[in-house]
């Protein structure tokens, strides 16, 4: 890319054009000045001839008379090449005496009638400059033919070419001039006063102490300057201002993201407290059964009276009592298990190996309980036995947040929604998890301000604005990878985060 041009180019550029400009009008008004004085003096020259002419022809009516005259005249004059006296019909007269006789031009008697003189600018075969002069020769005031005047204009030519040789060079001197004593004058008054408040603007720039510049330069940028110094010396108290206002801002942002965090632990403890109640509800209702049978059972034995069909009838209640007491605490122990995993994980950042697919299903075990509340559904598509090395809360806090922002805004109140949760180990560097909805989508607007802090749709719903953030926050930082979101309005929405496999 081509560097702009500096200001004190620029202006000589443009005193330049101005100049040769002017210079280019002054040259050609004073050619053309000095051409149309030569003209002119070729015209009263011939005007002189014609007078004499008329004289001469009026008091002899002799055209001997006149070409003894035409003789004369170009013998003392040698730029004239041919003198030609024209009549109605030929010739009369000329310096050329092979011309006498011939027709004259037709018309040109009736041309002189509405001019004075007739002039016309040539240049003949050998590329001499010419110049043909015609004026009219009369008679007692009535126009009877025509004299021809053919010069040699050469030097009248020389003349005006030196002439604007010279105003050319010394033009150009002067221009030149110009621009050497002007090119000094900005350089002192403009160039080197904006070059130091360039250097002070960066000593600034990179921290160096700050002196005041001092400047004997014109009143605008002295104004300049003493502006500058003000700004840099109140620059220190307005940076502290801001510095404090940015602290304060970070420690809000910080609690607001730990709050949000505690509030998405104390949901997840009453969902699971909420799952674990329903199995052990069920393994307490069987017990009592299973004791109920069991002292029933006792009487008919102490009593002597149990027959084989109370044995297989009791026997019976005991495999299935049994088997449902150790089914639905297996299930409390797997919940706990889930719980216990995914609740250390996130108040405690360490990484660890652990399999994606598997542990992202205990997430989902544990966000049972805000599932089973609508219509929607949760896929979990990827290889199994893919293994990390990283920080597993962070993936399990992203997976939820993810999940709760599409129950939130995703899907209508009645509406059977479905996510997806794709898992891609990619070359064994890479893990991509895709998650995907098919609710609502976002317009271009949305998606470009998804991950800024504080930034909801949901403001009159209670929303906050920082989950997406804290996606993105735990993406970038905690995990080292990317996070990008596609979406269109009716067409679902996507998140696409890529992390490394093995972060060290």
């Amino acid at each position: 890319m081509s560097r702009k041009l500096s200001l004190q180019t620029r202006i000589l550029i443009l005193v330049s054009s101005v100049t040769i400009l002017l210079m280019s009008v002054i040259v050609w008004f004073d050619s053309y000045s000095l051409q149309r004085s030569v003209q002119e003096t070729y015209i009263s020259q011939l005007d002189g001839m014609t007078t004499a002419i008329n004289g001469r022809y009026e008091e002899s009516h002799n055209m001997e008379d006149v070409q003894q005259i035409f003789d004369y005249i170009q013998y003392k004059n040698a730029n004239v090449l041919e003198l030609t006296l024209y009549g109605p019909k030929e010739i009369l007269a000329s310096t050329n005496r092979d011309r006498i006789g011939e027709p004259s031009p037709p018309g040109i008697i009736e041309m002189l009638h509405s001019q004075r003189t007739l002039v016309e600018q040539f240049r003949g075969e050998d590329g001499m400059p010419q110049d043909r002069l015609t004026a009219p020769l009369k008679e007692d005031g009535v126009i009877i033919g025509a004299i021809e005047l053919l010069l040699n204009t050469s030097e009248s030519e020389a003349l005006i070419n030196q002439r604007t040789l010279l105003i050319t060079v010394v033009g150009f001197m002067m221009t030149l001039l110009l621009l050497v004593t002007l090119h000094f004058i900005i350089r002192k008054l403009l160039i080197r006063p904006l070059l130091t408040i360039r250097e002070a603007a960066l000593s600034v720039k990179k921290g160096e102490p700050y002196r005041s510049i001092p400047l004997m330069a014109s009143q605008e940028i002295n104004e300049v300057a003493v502006a500058f110094n003000e700004m840099v010396l109140d620059q220190e108290n307005r940076y502290n201002e801001l510095q404090q206002a940015l602290d304060t801002i970070k420690k809000a942002q910080k609690q607001l993201v730990e709050s949000e965090k505690m509030v998405a632990l104390g949901n997840l403890v009453a969902g699971v407290s909420h799952e674990i109640n329903t199995p052990l509800g069920i393994g307490v209702t069987a017990a009592s059964y299973m004791a109920e049978k069991s002292k029933a059972f006792e009487s008919l034995y102490q009593s002597q009276t149990m027959k084989r069909s109370d044995l297989e009838d009791y026997l019976k209640a005991v495999r299935e009592t049994t088997g449902m007491i150790q089914t639905n605490l297996t299930r409390a122990s797997e919940l706990v298990k889930s719980f216990k995993q995914v609740a250390v994980d996130r108040s405690v950042e360490i990484k660890r190996k652990f399999h994606v697919k598997e542990y992202i299903q205990e997430v989902l075990v544990s966000l049972h309980p805000q599932l089973k509340k609508t219509k929607h559904h949760v896929e979990l598509l990827g290889p199994d036995g893919v293994e990390i090395l990283s920080d597993p809360g962070a993936v399990s806090q992203i997976i939820t947040n993810l999940i709760m922002n599409s129950l939130i805004h995703a899907f209508g109140a009645d509406t059977e929604g479905k996510m997806a949760v794709e898992i891609t180990a990619a070359g064994g560097e890479w893990l991509t998890i895709r998650y995907s909805d098919n609710g609502k989508g976002m317009p271009p607007e949305v998606v470009e301000k998804i991950f800024d802090p504080f930034f909801t749709t949901n403001r009159g719903g209670g929303g906050t604005g920082l989950g997406m953030h804290i996606v993105y926050n735990l993406v970038t930082q905690s995990l080292g990878g990317t996070i990008k979101c596609e979406s269109e309005p009716g067409a679902g929405t996507a998140f696409i985060i890529q992390i490394p496999m093995n972060e060290g």
